[in-house]
């Protein structure tokens, strides 16, 4: 497949990450009722901790969410503008730091169901950046609009 289908790819993955982010800062009880059925199997069970516990995480998802926007937002930015060796370079670095520490992190405290959440957007990414790697080397900083 051609380098423009896998750039589309990452625009769509990367585009559906954002919509995720801006979820998690309008939609924070939607959210974090889907969290606590996918993380704790039970979409109560945070909640029974009280108003200052829900406030919190209401808090901690808004935060994430806007890192998200921030930092999607940036590689959308560089999707959109030259797909080149330095453009991969960028992205992959990224999502990588970001699937080590989160994923490591979440493994370390217990949260096996959360490090497979990270995957699957881990291997979102790294599909279309895989498939690209050889290509991208070859060609060096070959331009490749939409």
């Amino acid at each position: 497949m051609s380098i423009q289908f896998w750039r589309k790819w990452l625009i769509v993955v990367t585009g559906a990450v954002i919509v995720y982010g801006l979820c998690l800062i309008l939609l924070p009880q939607v959210m974090h009722t889907l969290f606590n059925a996918l993380f704790f199997s039970s979409s109560e069970v945070v909640r029974r901790l009280g108003e200052e516990a829900d406030f919190f995480i209401a808090l901690i998802y808004g935060v994430l969410g806007a890192v998200i926007v921030g930092w999607m937002t940036a590689l959308m930015s560089i999707l959109m503008s030259d797909f080149q060796r330095n453009t991969w370079n960028t992205i992959t670095l990224s999502v990588v730091i970001w699937y080590i520490l989160d994923t490591g992190f979440s493994l370390v405290i217990g949260s096996v169901s959360h490090a497979l959440f990270n995957t699957l957007f881990f291997v979102l990414f790294a599909i279309p950046l895989g498939a690209t790697y050889r290509q991208l080397r070859e060609v060096g900083a070959l331009e490749h609009r939409i």
